[in-house]
């Protein structure tokens, strides 16, 4: 009797297991942003060095989390709406970096279609700030109201785990992406090319 119940424990235990490759969240867990610490400024600072060194096996290896992998916002060039993908790894990184000085500042994209004089960035840098927008959480959901459960709960938990808990890292004339502590670590969960997109 013993033996049949550790048995059964045994395998369904390896069945959950095999079957998700997805990271679980912690319903108990309450989800909130970790405070700006030594910790994060140094990782940021490591995918900065990355970046330079154009050294895409160790951001990929290291920086993106293998079951919760990374999403990019992006917007499609033939709808010119605003859409997203979902991968596990990162396939492009460029070596533009003007500065390893990190800062917790407000910077704004100016599209400026009257003036290409003010075009751009309103300061170059890299900087760290909490302004993230809830556009994933949002389609998912405008998706689930057509399809229904299109995206499942655990998805829609990850999601609102990197809306509500990451900080959006903007490296100037590169990349915007919000890393999320996952697990006791921080990873790259998102690629945002929406806000830099001047087209209408």
């Amino acid at each position: 009797m013993i033996k049949n119940i550790f048995l059964m424990v045994l395998v369904s235990f390896f069945i959950s297991a095999c079957s998700t490759n997805q990271l679980v969240i912690n319903p108990e867990k309450k989800m909130e942003r970790e405070k700006v610490s030594k910790e994060l400024l140094d990782e940021v600072a490591y995918i900065l060095f990355l970046f330079k060194q154009k050294d895409l096996d160790t951001l990929n290896a290291r920086l993106i989390n293998p079951k919760f992998g990374v999403y990019e916002i992006y917007k499609n060039e033939n709808t010119n709406k605003i859409t997203f993908r979902h991968f596990l790894k990162l396939d492009e990184i460029s070596d533009s970096i003007d500065s390893y000085e990190i800062k917790e500042e407000v910077v704004t994209f100016d599209c400026s279609p009257t003036n290409d004089a003010f075009y751009g960035w309103s300061k170059e840098g890299v900087f760290l700030t909490t302004n993230i927008k809830p556009y994933l959480s949002q389609m998912m959901n405008d998706i689930n109201k057509i399809l229904p459960n299109r995206y499942k709960e655990d998805e829609l938990k990850r999601v609102e785990q990197i809306e509500k808990t990451s900080y959006e890292v903007i490296v100037t004339y590169n990349k915007i992406f919000y890393l999320t502590k996952i697990d006791n670590k921080w990873y790259i969960t998102l690629i945002d090319n929406v806000k830099t997109d001047c087209s209408q």
